[in-house]
């Protein structure tokens, strides 16, 4: 019985850690309103309002211009994945 229950209290942590690490996750979409490659900042007004974002490789940033329609998805060591929406 000790057997299973330690076996069901693993699994279930294991689960919560995938599912910690999931919801982790944000999604920002909106329209780049100032983008500082060299710094790597971007601001960018989304359905809440202006906010703003320091990326860990501003390179990232190189093809996004003010006016774009971006999609950031920030991860949970807080890097980013930047797309332009088409």
């Amino acid at each position: 019985m000790k057997k299973l229950v330690m076996a069901f209290a693993s699994f279930m942590f294991v689960i919560g850690l995938a599912l910690s690490s999931f919801a982790a996750r944000e999604v920002v979409e909106g329209k780049a309103d100032k983008v500082d490659a060299v710094k790597g900042t971007i601001t960018m007004t989304t359905k809440t309002g202006p906010r703003d974002f320091t990326v860990r490789e501003p390179e990232k940033l190189k093809d996004i211009k003010a006016g774009d329609n971006v999609k950031l998805t920030i991860q949970e060591d807080g890097s980013m994945v930047i797309e332009k929406a088409k």
